[in-house]
């Protein structure tokens, strides 16, 4: 079923409306009086769409977060470079919410929910290519590359150049995981 417009429209200014406050306050310090302030739109209709503001952030991550499941499948065996290159292009479409939830984030929670994420389908397409590796390997390799070549994305991006950090990303994940072939 396809949403009207209006409310499109109103959803959209209201996610924008809470991203442009996080970068100034932790949500827990946002009132939904103050986004329907700064939004012009009456807070009925904010109630009508959501709980409070903490419920509006859930529904931003969760978005963003479907966006980040669909990058996953870009997995080809070993080559993660389709898979870097997908998670640029979502950053670049939810440059603004990356802003504010992934890069200037203090308490990593997007991040982590991100590497939770990718664990079971990571683990699960190693395990057809890694024969030699222990169950308890896996885990360990997934817990250093996750979150070292988490890291290199977010701190990589708009500071080196994209096919730079893709190729890294890619050459560090092969030789990691060569050992175990």
């Amino acid at each position: 079923m396809k949403t009207d417009a209006r409310v499109r429209y109103t959803k959209q200014v209201l996610k924008n409306t809470l991203l442009g406050l996080l970068e100034k306050k932790p949500i827990n310090r946002i009132t939904v009086k103050e986004v329907c302030d700064i939004a012009q739109i009456n807070r009925a209709t904010f109630y009508s769409h959501y709980t409070d503001c903490f419920d509006l952030l859930e529904k931003i991550e969760n978005e963003f977060m479907k966006e980040y499941e669909t990058s996953l499948s870009y997995i080809e065996g070993l080559d993660v470079r389709k898979m870097v290159l997908a998670i640029y292009d979502m950053i670049d479409n939810n440059i603004e919410l990356c802003k504010v939830l992934v890069f200037g984030n203090t308490n990593y929670s997007l991040i982590k929910k991100m590497i939770s994420l990718a664990h079971d389908i990571s683990i699960e397409n190693w395990k057809k290519y890694l024969k030699k590796a222990k169950d308890c390997e896996l885990e360990m390799l997934f817990t250093c590359l996750s979150t070292g070549l988490t890291q290199a994305v977010v701190e990589g991006y708009q500071r080196y150049e994209k096919d730079d950090v893709i190729a890294f990303v890619n050459s560090m994940v092969v030789s990691s995981l060569k050992p175990y072939m």
